[in-house]
């Protein structure tokens, strides 16, 4: 007799049709290689039906695989180092987005995101736990669904002097942050998401961006009880990410209860309480 809820926690996913399963598979912070793809192609024609699915997470998932071919498909994804998982309470596949090659891009997500994973990815928790690296604040919404969240952002220096008043910071601005008071450049920090895209216009110089910094979001959840999460009042550097994030984890699996979300925990104890236990 099989073990459904063992299979799944290796991402092996009984379907509602009998005798089938869903076979996930995880990328590299959201790639495959062609090889990999190749050979996913042809596990879905052996072994499926044919069709491959992306999930949320960047992960991508073969339906209907038999039962009684469960045994010959494990060994052809061993021998082409196809990784199966994704399941159970554990740190589940990370999430990043295309900093990388993306123009808006501050950092290389797609290195931190392996990082990440090198020393994260399955780690075994109370419930599971959704990890997301993130390039700049277009991914602000993206960053609120997950137990932990890296956001990168640079803070804006505006010199006043230099400005010379031509408002194509004012008109590229996303977020309306600037205006001009008595022949004066003003910049509403409250305002500015620090996405950096005013730098690059200035034709003086007058905009400088600090270092990247990084966003820390706590204990959102999607789904039917959703939570979104919002960033604590400190950033971190990013060589302080693998730091925080053990930090997160260490008291996540100490006060949390059998399949309790972050979220919940939050929920029950209180956000500042948390982010005092955890960053104090």
């Amino acid at each position: 007799m099989l073990d459904l809820n063992e299979l799944k926690a290796k991402g092996i996913i009984a379907q509602k049709q009998e005798g089938y399963f869903v076979l996930r598979f995880l990328s590299r912070a959201g790639y495959f290689d062609a090889n990999e793809m190749q050979h996913l192609a042809d596990l879905a024609h052996k072994y499926g039906n044919g069709k491959m699915g992306l999930t949320s997470r960047l992960t991508l998932e073969i339906p209907y695989i038999k039962e009684e071919s469960l045994e010959e498909v494990l060994k052809f994804c061993k021998e082409r180092n196809l990784r199966i998982g994704g399941g159970g309470p554990s740190v589940r596949a990370i999430l990043t987005c295309k900093g990388t090659v993306c123009k808006h891009g501050l950092v290389d997500t797609d290195k931190l995101a392996g990082e990440m994973e090198d020393r994260f990815l399955m780690r075994q928790l109370p419930g599971k736990f959704k990890i997301s690296i993130l390039g700049c604040p277009n991914s602000y919404g993206k960053a609120q669904g997950n137990d932990l969240a890296f956001l990168a952002v640079r803070k804006i220096q505006l010199d006043e002097a230099s400005c010379i008043l031509c408002q194509k910071c004012i008109r590229v601005c996303p977020d309306k942050a600037f205006t001009v008071d008595e022949g004066t450049l003003l910049l509403d920090e409250e305002k500015c998401s620090r996405c950096g895209k005013c730098i690059p216009v200035c034709p003086v110089e007058a905009l400088h961006q600090e270092e990247v910094e990084f966003l820390i979001f706590l204990g959102g959840r999607l789904g039917r009880r959703s939570r979104l999460a919002t960033p604590y009042h400190k950033t971190c550097k990013e060589d302080e990410i693998m730091d925080v994030t053990e930090k997160v984890l260490a008291y996540y699996e100490m006060v949390a209860n059998p399949t309790e979300r972050f979220a919940e925990v939050i929920e029950r104890i209180g956000q500042a309480e948390v982010e005092h236990a955890i960053f104090n």
